[in-house]
């Protein structure tokens, strides 16, 4: 059994996901939405730079709420006409995947983002959220009445 600590000293590699959905910053943010239905559990998706000196972009489900959906003033975007260059943030803050957990929260806490790319010269090779941090913690915790190690 992990015990927090050792989680806190793991490497995000070991918790990262490497299936990363990536599109082109033309592409809609209807489309984007359909991406994420379709994903079991993805929440982000990864904008594609547009050449090598660009940076790469990412779109959220919160970037869609409050961008399209409603951002709360008199502005109407269209998702089906909407590009995901409009509304995605940009830089993509990453880390590299020897990175400790414990650094990549604190990065994550200071920058205010929920998804943080993991990056290994110069090409995406994963990407982890908060939901999968507490998802991994969750699955090695002990059964209810063990007290767990700290």
């Amino acid at each position: 059994m992990s015990t927090l600590k050792d989680i806190r000293k793991m490497a995000i590699s070991k918790l990262m996901k490497k299936e990363i959905i990536t599109v082109d910053r033309h592409e809609t943010v209807a489309k984007v939405m359909k991406l994420i239905q379709n994903s079991e559990k993805t929440m982000a998706i990864i904008v594609k730079p547009r050449d090598e000196d660009d940076a790469y972009g990412i779109v959220t489900e919160r970037d869609i709420l409050e961008k399209v959906i409603d951002p709360g003033k008199d502005i109407y975007r269209d998702p089906w006409n909407t590009p995901v260059s409009d509304i995605m943030s940009k830089p993509l803050i990453s880390v590299y995947p020897e990175i400790r957990v414990k650094y990549a929260i604190r990065l994550m806490r200071k920058t205010m983002i929920r998804h943080i790319a993991v990056m290994e010269s110069s090409k995406l090779v994963g990407i982890l959220s908060e939901t999968d941090l507490i998802s991994y913690i969750a699955d090695v915790l002990p059964e209810d009445g063990e007290k767990p190690a700290l």
